[in-house]
């Protein structure tokens, strides 16, 4: 138990502010993969209590700007940077190491800035209209759903490494820790939001985990800025289909 605790610490210090970060072996770093979605949860709670508990009741689209700006101070916008580093890749057209020069270019393209508009506008839309529902356990849940498309998209791309952090995580991507993701993810969803609209947030994330997948592919490697834009859209899955 002691040892799950420190392994969730580690990955909620790396995703997140609500832990202190730690310098672990990366074998540690690793096994953290697992309990994404557990720190999923612990956001979705913290970002969520002071709406449920009426803050702003009367004024949806603040709370749902103020949601979205607790998420990515929680987070120090970490997995938005990598969907704008993969919006200016994907959108320059470039193949193999010409994508990878355009990806670990610092600067925000066009395509970046079209990317990160439409996020974050999608988002502050598809939040508006969970307030106006008052549809906590989907507020909950998104997070979750979010840190659990890193490991399966990790798996996915667990041939393709490059150097770098993503590496340890692409290593540790092993079937065992695709399914205990991914029952996390499914038992959490059973317990905030219908069936309906999990199976619906499922399939619109397998979609776009498979074009981030065969984007890899195409360009024979997979990084952080992917595993990043999977939480990224990981969220938007689970917000539209809580909206249809």
């Amino acid at each position: 138990m002691h040892r799950a605790l420190l392994h969730f610490l580690t990955a909620a210090g790396f995703l997140t502010r609500l832990a202190p970060a730690r310098g672990v072996q990366p074998e540690e770093m690793g096994f953290s993969l697992r309990l994404f979605p557990l720190v999923g949860l612990a956001m979705g709670l913290v970002l969520t209590i002071p709406w449920f508990l009426g803050l702003l009741g009367q004024h949806p689209w603040i709370q749902a700007l103020l949601w979205l700006a607790g998420a990515l101070w929680m987070t120090r916008g970490l997995h938005w940077d990598g969907w704008v580093d993969l919006w200016d890749a994907w959108g320059s057209g470039a193949r193999d190491e010409h994508f990878w020069e355009v990806l670990k270019d610092s600067r925000m393209g066009a395509f970046g800035g079209m990317g990160l508009f439409m996020g974050l506008a999608g988002c502050l839309i598809l939040l508006h209209n969970v307030f106006q529902q008052q549809d906590w356990g989907l507020l909950v849940w998104t997070p979750v759903l979010g840190r659990a498309a890193a490991p399966v998209l990790a798996w996915m791309g667990r041939d393709l490494q490059r150097p770098g952090l993503a590496g340890i995580f692409l290593n540790a991507a092993s079937n065992r820790c695709l399914v205990i993701t991914t029952i996390q993810a499914v038992l959490l969803g059973l317990l905030f939001i219908p069936a309906k609209t999990m199976l619906l947030a499922g399939a619109f994330l397998l979609g776009g985990l498979l074009f981030l997948a065969r984007l890899a592919k195409n360009n024979t490697g997979m990084n952080g800025d992917f595993l990043g834009s999977a939480i990224i859209w990981g969220e938007i899955s689970a917000l539209l289909a809580g909206a249809l």
